[in-house]
């Protein structure tokens, strides 16, 4: 659930509560906040919900870096730092240039669990010539890599979607993605225990 104002932490207990708390929240932070200190710190004083925070539009990786830095010096440690790709003059014909190869760099630089948001970092439904859709290889990219989550938009009919329609999967693609990922995912297991059996690579 996306929070653009620290009064949205209000709102969302409220509901929650007049519910009763039927489900778990993960707080976002969009790339145009991630240096809204004032928001970051008091969703950093909280300690209810887990805060998902976007790679930020315009600044360093560091500098984003930083700002997650910032909201878990407040308390709140449960931090994920998501890439969504980086706006360049280069990333046509996708919405963005996808930037998962970061995934071990942040990592290695910190220690917060990685999320990748293949949806924003393409940006279409394109199938590849292998007859694979771009969505899908970029999802691949990152988890290859060893992420930790992956955020991806669907919708029953992504042509009547609000948002991001022209990137949303449908409903019926959810089971071979499920098992795109399962598959990715055991891969990066298997290249992790290949790499570890060697002493040079295993510190």
């Amino acid at each position: 659930m996306e929070v653009t104002h620290e009064k949205h932490l209000e709102e969302i207990d409220q509901t929650l509560e007049h519910c009763g708390r039927p489900t778990g929240v993960m707080l976002q932070v969009g790339t145009r906040n991630i240096q809204n200190f004032e928001l970051l710190k008091n969703l950093g004083r909280q300690q209810d919900y887990p805060v998902l925070l976007k790679r930020g539009f315009g600044i360093s990786l560091t500098e984003s870096l930083n700002a997650a830095e910032y909201l878990a010096s407040e308390g709140n440690t449960r931090v994920i730092f998501c890439l969504r790709g980086m706006k360049t003059s280069f990333n046509t014909p996708h919405r963005n240039m996808v930037d998962f190869a970061h995934v071990p760099v942040i990592k290695r630089m910190t220690r917060m669990p990685v999320c990748i948001d293949p949806s924003h970092s393409v940006g279409t439904r394109a199938i590849s010539s292998d007859g694979i859709p771009d969505i899908f290889h970029a999802t691949a990219q990152g988890l290859v890599a060893g992420a930790n989550m992956v955020l991806v938009d669907f919708h029953p009919n992504p042509a009547e979607a609000l948002v991001d329609g022209p990137q949303a999967l449908t409903l019926d693609e959810l089971p071979l993605f499920l098992e795109d990922v399962e598959l990715i995912r055991e891969t990066y297991l298997k290249r992790q225990q290949n790499f570890k059996a060697v002493p040079k690579f295993h510190a």
